[in-house]
């Protein structure tokens, strides 16, 4: 087994000791927010059909052009973004139905919808190194543009902040609860999945003796709690995922990676035997993953092959492939299930 995998099978249990109990906070300091529950989304009108195109934030999202094509076609289903993805969506003119939030991370989520507090770079270098938006980084001069990618977001989620819903975990940062508020989006909630909820002291059952809120298995990360709302409460039964890549594109750096610092940290000397390489079958091309994307493809996986719906990867990159697992190109998915009007704008 490699170093990659072993390090991989600890995943679930690090990431339980490092969000659980600020994740558990939040949900205790997000409680007088609550007032609507994800159930009700199940009853609300989100796109027409049993379609959706659920949207996450991995590099493949950019290097083909998904959203451009989306919002050219006459795609009339349900559109579910990760937070991740709200700018590049709004940016291309996209406006999803739905927006999804789980993280906790009182300072980085926040930027996903654009912090009026930002006013210079921050200390914390995530947004100049992470692979999701090249918006964020650097220009190729090396000037920081991180201030300038932050005011064109909080002016976009200003706009468009009314139209727009939010599933929000209760563990979801404060911060982007409070910008949420205020630009006038409507929030549904949902309990994560902190743990095994028949274990002694579990927070689940905590978090629902709390609130009353339903517990959603997210997968660990936001691109598959996205289409685990989708298909589970949206009822949405062809399912079309774009940027959902669980890897990195050929040619990222290391130190360019989203978890390099912590794998850094982990194991200073062997870090770069961590990461591991595969061959997409349709592009040919070799992405990499760490020992946190691993899990995350492998958890997603069996979530895929467990749900009683269809979903095709339309990411066209990155490692989400395997037995069980139907790839298509996004002209393709939109092609089977076009028909109507456009609504992106």
């Amino acid at each position: 087994m490699e170093l990659g995998e072993r390090l991989a099978l600890g995943i679930e249990a690090a990431t339980f000791e490092r969000v659980a109990d600020i994740g558990f906070r939040n949900a205790e300091l997000n409680a007088p927010h609550i007032k609507r529950s994800v159930l009700e989304l199940a009853k609300t009108p989100l796109g027409s059909g049993e379609s959706a195109v659920v949207v996450g934030a991995g590099p493949s999202l950019h290097r083909r052009r998904s959203l451009q094509r989306l919002r050219a076609s006459s795609f009339t289903g349900t559109i579910v973004a990760a937070d991740g993805a709200l700018g590049a969506c709004l940016k291309a003119g996209v406006v999803p139905h739905l927006v999804v939030s789980v993280d906790p991370h009182g300072e980085r989520i926040v930027r996903w919808f654009g912090d009026p507090t930002l006013t210079a770079p921050r200390e914390d270098d995530y947004f100049r190194r992470q692979e999701m938006d090249p918006a964020h980084h650097d220009d190729e001069h090396g000037a920081n543009r991180e201030v300038e990618a932050n005011r064109t977001l909080v002016e976009l989620v200003n706009t468009h902040g009314p139209k727009l819903k939010l599933a929000a975990a209760t563990s979801a940062a404060v911060q982007v609860v409070k910008r949420c508020e205020e630009v006038g989006m409507d929030i549904y909630w949902f309990n994560p999945m902190f743990d095994d909820y028949d274990m002694p002291g579990s927070l689940s059952r905590k978090a629902w003796e709390m609130n009353g809120l339903p517990c959603l298995n997210g997968g660990g990360n936001v691109g598959t709690a996205a289409w685990a709302l989708t298909h589970a409460v949206l009822g949405k039964r062809h399912i079309g995922l774009i940027g959902i890549d669980l890897g990195y594109a050929p040619g990222t750096p290391p130190e360019k990676t989203q978890y390099f610092k912590e794998l850094r940290d982990l194991r200073p000397d062997d870090y770069l035997d961590a990461f591991m390489h595969e061959k997409n079958p349709d592009t040919g091309e070799i992405w990499f993953s760490d020992p946190s994307y691993h899990w995350f493809r492998k958890v997603f996986v069996e979530m895929i092959r467990d749900a009683d719906c269809e979903t095709v990867n339309c990411t066209e990159g990155g490692l989400l492939f395997g037995d069980g697992i139907t790839t298509a190109t996004l002209d393709s998915f939109l092609e089977t299930v076009a028909g109507g009007a456009d609504h992106h704008g």
